[in-house]
C-alpha cells in the first residue's frame, strides 16, 4: 500500500538511502530543511509511526543524533521512487543500539562525500559512483566473504580499504580517484599509508578492479594541517616517491566547505586542481 508523503520527507529517506547515516547538521547541508527543529520533525515523524521507516542510533552527550533507513523504508522508497534502484539503497536490516567506535571518522567521510556530491552539481559533473569503507560486499552467514568494497591489493595478499573510491565523468573523460582521511596527528602512520598506496599505483591493482586503464589520484585529507605538511615533507624526502609527486594530492579537513576541485597540493607543495581538461 501506497504510503502518502511530503516531498521533504521523501527527500530525506532518498538521501538516508544514498548516505547511509545523516546527522542534522548533514540534511541541512544537503538543502531539505534549513532548521534543526525542522529536521527534527521530519525525523521524528518518520521514525516514530507504527512501523517506523528510519531509526536513530542511541548517542552520548556532545555526539549529533544519526538516521538510518529501515528495511520497511526500503519498501516505501521504492513504492513511491520510480527512479531509485534497490541496489542503490542502503539500510541497516538490525536495529542498532550502540553507535560504533569509528563514528567520528565515518561521519566525517559522509562530510566529504555531501562535499564532492556538492561540488559535482556546481560544475555539471556526474559521479558515476562513490564506495565508502563501511559498504561491503559479500557475506558472514553463508560464504563468509563479506569485505569492504574499498579494499584493493597493495602487496601480495595485503590489502589497503581507503575510505572513500570515486569516479567523475567529466566533460571528456573518465577519472577515478581514492580518497583517505586522516584524523589524528600521526605523522607515521600517515606515511605508511601513502607508502601502501605507492605500491598500489605501481602493483595497478586498483586499475584492475575498476577495469580503469589510465591513472589514477589519491586523495588525503588531513583533520590537522600540521600533519598534513609533515607527512608531505617526509614523503619529498623519500626516493621512492619521487616519480609520483602528482599521484598525491592533499587538503585540509578546515577547506572542506571550499570547492573540491581546486585547492589541492601535490607532495612538492605545488598547487592543483583535481582535474584538467
Amino acid at each position: 500500500m501506497m504510503i502518502p508523503l511530503s516531498n521533504k520527507k521523501v527527500l530525506l529517506l532518498k538521501a538516508i538511502a544514498k548516505y547511509k547515516f545523516l546527522t542534522f547538521n548533514q540534511i541541512i547541508r544537503l538543502g531539505i530543511e534549513k532548521h534543526k527543529a525542522n529536521v527534527s520533525k521530519l525525523c521524528k515523524d518518520l521514525r516514530e509511526s507504527k512501523r517506523p521507516l528510519i531509526r536513530k542510533i542511541p548517542h552520548n552527550n556532545g555526539e549529533p543524533a544519526k538516521h538510518y533507513l529501515t528495511k520497511r523504508g526500503k519498501e516505501v522508497l521504492l513504492d513511491l521512487c520510480e527512479d531509485i534502484q534497490a541496489e542503490h539503497i542502503h539500510i541497516v536490516p538490525t536495529i542498532l543500539y550502540t553507535d560504533t567506535q569509528d563514528q567520528k571518522h565515518r561521519c566525517t567521510t559522509i562530510d566529504i562525500q555531501i562535499a564532492l556530491d556538492t561540488t559535482c552539481v556546481s560544475h555539471g559533473l556526474e559521479m558515476l559512483f562513490c564506495d565508502r569503507y563501511f559498504d561491503t560486499v559479500g557475506n558472514n552467514r553463508i560464504d563468509k566473504n563479506l569485505k569492504s568494497k574499498t579494499a584493493f591489493l597493495y602487496e601480495g595478499n595485503k590489502s589497503v580499504k581507503a575510505d572513500i573510491i570515486f569516479m567523475l565523468q567529466t566533460s571528456k573523460q573518465k577519472e577515478l580517484y581514492i580518497l583517505e582521511l586522516e584524523n589524528g596527528k600521526d605523522t607515521k602512520k600517515a606515511v605508511e599509508k601513502c607508502i601502501n598506496h605507492a605500491k598500489a599505483i605501481l602493483l595497478k591493482s586498483a586499475n584492475e578492479k575498476y577495469h580503469f586503464p589510465q591513472g589514477y589520484r589519491t586523495l588525503w585529507i588531513f583533520e590537522h594541517e600540521s600533519i598534513m605538511q609533515a607527512t608531505m615533507i617526509k614523503l619529498k624526502e623519500n626516493l621512492f616517491f619521487s616519480h609520483l609527486t602528482e599521484f598525491f594530492l592533499f587538503k585540509s579537513l578546515s577547506e572542506l566547505d571550499r570547492d573540491m576541485i581546486v585547492g589541492w597540493r601535490n607532495i612538492a607543495s605545488q598547487k592543483r586542481k583535481l582535474y584538467y581538461l
